[in-house]
């Protein structure tokens, strides 16, 4: 196959039956308009930007200086953070006591397991910004085992948050979120 015959070949068949699927409608969300709740202080403001039943997706600035202090999350709950600007260090800390931290700069990712002890800290004179990917909550949210801030889903100011199994919008901001 060339790369002509992927161009001519639409990627979505002009036939599709739409009547199976969910809604379709993009959203876009503007954090300069998003509301954000704030861990362990104002140095360290957290954005819940988009939900779904798949997934979850935050937003997260920290000042220079600050710390996101040792906290633990349920062992299904795996995280990627992306590191937008600044830099940060994440340290895990294993059963056996001993340490790893890795430094994550600009364009880099660091992936967290499940039921990971960890913190992370903000490295250098620049305000760290983050994006996290994470999975929906597991049962009863039990996802905060250890550590500060609101554990409930319910007390997040979630800029947008798509029920995909009822198709509909449970939570949008409307200063925040335009189609």
């Amino acid at each position: 196959m060339t790369d002509t015959d992927e161009a001519e070949r639409p990627l979505t068949p002009a036939s599709l039956d739409y009547t199976h699927l969910p809604d379709q409608t993009m959203y876009k969300v503007s954090l300069d308009d998003a509301s954000h709740f704030e861990q362990g202080g104002d140095d360290i403001r957290t954005y819940p930007v988009c939900f779904t039943n798949e997934f979850k997706l935050l937003y997260f600035e920290m000042d220079p200086g600050a710390v996101i202090d040792w906290h633990t999350h349920a062992p299904s709950f795996d995280e990627v953070c992306l590191c937008l600007d600044g830099a940060a260090r994440y340290t895990l800390k294993r059963e056996d006591g001993d340490e790893q931290v890795l430094r994550a700069e600009q364009r880099e990712f660091v992936y967290l397991p499940g039921g990971a002890r960890h913190k992370i800290e903000t490295i250098g004179e620049t305000t760290h910004q983050g994006l996290v990917a994470m999975p929906p909550d597991s049962v009863g949210r039990l996802e905060l085992l250890e550590g500060d801030g609101p554990s409930q889903t319910a007390d997040w100011p979630v800029a947008l948050w798509v029920d995909r199994i009822r198709d509909e919008v449970v939570k949008k901001d409307e200063n925040a979120v335009t189609e």
